[in-house]
Parts: C-alpha cells; structure tokens; sequence
C-alpha cells in the first residue's frame, strides 16, 4: 500500500472513530468537519452546548514557580505542589478554593505553609512563623 492510499483512507478512518466513540451522537454532530452542538427539538446550533476545544489559560514554569496564565493557551508547561488559591470573600474573609486557579487574592492573617514528612506543602490555619514550603513550586 502506497503513502496515497494510506493519506486516502485517513479521514474516513477519523469519521468512523468520532461516529463510534459517540462524538456524532444526537447532541452533537459532525459538519464541516468540525465539532457542533445542536439542540436537539430545532436542529440549530446552540453555542452554549458546544465543547471547548482549547481552554484559555495553561500553567506556565515562572523560575522555580509554576503559575496559572489566564491570558495564554497551549498544554501547561509544569504542574504546581497545590492546584488552588486564596480568595477574598464577604467580610473581608479569605478562604482556600482547591477549584480556582489564578493570583492569590488574599491570604489569611494568621498561618502558614508546612513541609509534611512526604514532603508534602499544606497550609495550617493554627500555625505562626515563616512558610517551610511553597506550593507554587512545580512537581
């Protein structure tokens, strides 16, 4: 089989694997090749349905920090200690979101990072004095 052929039967071979993996399935569907969500009752396109191809937004390597860019995109170039960060709140309260990424926003006025014997990076509320890790550090 020629280098043609194999070119030839690549896209078919594609279509077939989105079909039977259930990307065409009735909520969404293949046109142009690309990825649409429909609504289902109209057939339109409701870009509210549609899957985000590329999230906005990676962790990039900063020295020995690994920081959320919320303005770039592309696959992350490191992973940090801890996924999170502190955020300001009603009352001026400044709690940990394990689910947000960004600059911290806050941080509390009282405790600190603490080194773990796995050398693991969490934060204790109770504690006083200066951090013993960073969880900003890449893995």
């Amino acid at each position: 089989m020629t280098r043609r052929s194999i070119s030839l039967l690549l896209p078919a071979a594609l279509v077939a694997a989105f079909a039977v993996t259930g990307a065409a399935s009735s909520r969404f569907g293949i046109r142009d090749s690309v990825l649409v969500a429909r609504d289902s009752a109209a057939g339109r396109f409701d870009a509210s349905r549609a899957p985000s191809l590329q999230q906005k937004g990676r962790y990039k390597k900063q020295g020995d920090n690994c920081v959320w860019d919320a303005e770039d995109g592309g696959p992350n170039q490191c992973t940090p200690q801890i996924k999170g960060r502190f955020k300001r709140g009603a009352n001026d309260s400044c709690t940990w979101d394990a689910n947000d990424a960004g600059r911290d926003q806050c941080r509390p006025p009282k405790g600190r990072w603490k080194k773990g014997g796995d050398n693991s990076c969490a934060w204790d509320a109770n504690d006083d004095g200066a951090d013993q890790c960073n969880p900003r550090q890449a893995k």
